[in-house]
């Protein structure tokens, strides 16, 4: 996405970017920015339940502020570049919104339908076909010979099939039905949108967990990249840890994991620990946002843990 594009977005970006002008990978023209509750509301959507509890107990605009421009570096697939792919990806995503589903309603609000709020949650679909559906009464018989306009949408990444229907004929869309995969499948596009493009299949995975000072990360080796050399494998790791107390912003760790053995004794492990020293000293309610990148794969993943600390 070359910045002639991102230019053109600019009207949408503000509530998004505006308060990290000063970084090169934003826009540095967009010199104000007056927090709002839009935000929030056009990027619930793809927020984990605990940025929803952080961003609800910011105390004031500059906290604000810290965590738009955090939310948006977190999702940075390319973070070396000067682009933001992830807010750009959304952002179009609001936009297509906009101009195709609409559905009679107030403009510049398509993004808050069924069908775009599922847009921004999902993104693009893979396939997407139009048709027409019999008219049915609840109890299954045909109500009358008129047809009704009904989509069909296709993830193939997700194994996922939805159907939106115009019960009414008004115009405005709803599921017909909710596939029991389709949690799931949000769930997984919140930290998907990190994943640069890649399958699902392909993506580097981690479990964490807090005991005493540390965090411990478990890394199932069938979700490692490895490099093998005269008999020995080798893998590397970056991770950056956001650490909150009490839902406030105390720190960023970041740190380099590495592992070097013979490769018989790899294939005998399922998983790999790390530990990453978060050095806590002061009581409260602990919340780490980690973000973990295999380098061989240049994959991404995301996990969350916490824990209650006592003196």
């Amino acid at each position: 996405m070359n910045r002639m594009v991102l230019a053109s977005l600019l009207p949408s970006l503000i509530l998004f970017v505006g308060c990290a002008g000063s970084n090169p990978r934003y826009n540095s023209d967009i010199k104000k920015i007056k927090i709002t509750d839009d935000f929030y509301k056009k990027t619930r959507f793809i927020m984990s339940k605990e940025e929803k509890q952080i961003y609800k107990h910011l105390p004031d605009n500059s906290s604000k502020k810290e965590f738009i421009k955090e939310f948006w570096e977190k999702r940075d697939p390319t973070p070396d570049n000067d682009e933001n792919e992830a807010l750009i990806s959304y952002m179009e995503r609001i936009k297509y919104a906009n101009r195709w589903f609409r559905e009679n309603s107030e403009k510049n609000s398509g993004w808050e339908t069924e069908r775009g709020r599922i847009l921004l949650q999902l993104g693009i679909p893979d396939r997407r076909e139009f048709g027409e559906m019999p008219y049915l009464r609840k109890d299954g018989r045909l109500a009358t010979t008129k047809r009704l306009p009904m989509e069909r949408w296709f993830y193939y990444r997700y194994k996922l099939y939805l159907v939106f229907t115009d019960n009414n004929g008004f115009g405005k869309f709803k599921l017909a039905k909710y596939p029991a995969t389709l949690l799931t499948a949000i769930d997984l596009a919140k930290i998907s949108i990190l994943d640069n493009g890649k399958g699902l299949s392909h993506r580097f995975r981690f479990k964490c967990s807090v005991k005493n000072d540390n965090i411990i990360v478990r890394i199932p080796t069938k979700f490692i990249s490895f490099k093998e050399e005269n008999g020995r494998v080798k893998a590397s790791f970056e991770f950056r840890v956001y650490k909150y107390l009490d839902f406030n912003k105390a720190g960023v760790i970041k740190v380099k994991k590495s592992i070097e053995e013979l490769s018989d004794k790899i294939l005998s492990k399922r998983e790999i620990d790390f530990k990453i020293d978060m050095n806590l000293r002061k009581p409260g309610k602990y919340f780490f946002d980690v973000i973990g990148k295999d380098i061989l794969s240049d994959s991404i993943y995301r996990n969350f843990c916490k824990t209650r600390f006592k003196l």
